[in-house]
């Protein structure tokens, strides 16, 4: 598997971008700590990210 850096460097940049809109639009830190937590923890065990989770059935 190789590793392509842009995109990873591109989703870095997204992800602190969305950490900062959060906490700027209130979030507590301690609750965008868990988040980061919770995903990281689901996503180790199931070896992959659910595709699933961007899906909303309303």
């Amino acid at each position: 598997m190789s590793v392509d850096l842009t995109k990873i460097e591109a989703a870095e940049v997204e992800l602190e971008e969305w950490l900062v809109e959060q906490a700027e639009n209130g979030v507590p830190e301690m609750v965008l700590i868990g988040l980061l937590r919770d995903y990281a923890n689901d996503i180790e065990q199931l070896g992959y990210v659910s595709r699933m989770w961007g899906h909303n059935d309303h």
